[in-house]
């Protein structure tokens, strides 16, 4: 029997919000004093996966936690026309915001590998680690009860709109934070940490795009995430190149949009489960998600 779970929006983003800020500003202190604790940095990126998870065993079936990890483990979920795009895609925009930026008048050089991620400055490990894991974190979170709470309530759009400025905000600690990539934007100029922010709103329709096409996968949304942390690591492009790369994603995410209206207007999205485990080729609402 097809069920539908009874979203807690406010709820959940309280939490994750709660997780991340409060180790987030531990952080920040920490940082000042030439330290930083592992376990508040881990807390604070973990924020959006604790919440879903105390979302789903205070609030859900089992039924629920099932499709929960199905939509993690099961690769069956992924419509593999959009792999090219999710593999491709930001490398290449990345490249061309690189050129257009070399065009302008800015230095050839970026188009050199990076000899370093700068996530923390001379923490090259952690970096790495920060890059690759965090954003299967956040996806667990994010896309595991997140995006699925708000487009309980509002059309795929609106849903767009709003994750993506609390997305954007739910990063704010890792500014202060000394030696953090984002606390040298400010550093650099208030239009290049602007910029991140901005930046955040087209990457998150394109994401949620991709992830209603794929029957709302976790996995391929985990993997693009971690394609988007290593485009913007991958090459020694700079902050202008960076505010380009935002306007490319701008011009990506306004053309899904316009090609597909309707997916994004119409009244919501198919959340349904079946409350027994089901295989793939019975999971609810597929042929609405890949339409």
């Amino acid at each position: 029997m097809n069920r539908n779970h009874h979203y807690r929006p406010a709820i959940y983003f309280l939490l994750a919000f709660a997780i991340t800020w409060i180790n987030g500003y531990m952080l920040v202190a920490q940082s000042h004093q030439g330290d930083k604790s592992l376990i508040n940095l881990m807390l604070a990126y973990m924020g959006p996966f604790i919440a879903a998870l105390i979302m789903m065993y205070l609030f859900a079936d089992k039924a629920f936690r099932a499709d929960f990890k199905r939509r993690i483990f099961d690769l069956r979920l992924i419509n593999k026309k959009y792999l090219p795009f999710v593999i491709f895609f930001l490398p290449v925009a990345m490249i061309i915001s690189i050129l257009i930026s070399i065009a302008l008048g800015q230095p050839v050089d970026q188009l050199r590998f990076s000899e370093a991620f700068k996530v923390f400055d001379g923490e090259v490990i952690l970096s790495m680690i920060i890059l690759v894991l965090v954003p299967v974190l956040e996806e667990l979170g994010w896309r595991g009860y997140g995006v699925d709470s708000l487009a309980s309530k509002f059309n795929l759009f609106g849903t767009s709109l709003i994750f993506g400025v609390l997305w954007a905000v739910w990063h704010l600690p890792v500014f202060f934070i000394e030696g953090s990539y984002q606390a040298s934007l400010w550093a650099q100029s208030p239009i290049f940490a602007m910029n991140f922010f901005v930046g955040v709103i087209p990457l998150a329709l394109i994401m949620n795009f991709l992830y209603y096409k794929n029957r709302r996968s976790i996995t391929l949304l985990a993997l693009f995430h971690v394609l988007v942390n290593y485009s913007s690591e991958l090459f020694e492009a700079n902050q202008v190149s960076k505010v380009i790369f935002t306007l490319v994603l701008t011009a990506v995410a306004a053309l899904i949009l316009l090609r597909n209206r309707s997916f994004f207007f119409k009244e919501r999205m198919n959340l349904s489960y079946i409350e027994d485990v089901p295989t793939v080729g019975e999971l609810p609402g597929l042929d609405q998600a890949v339409s």
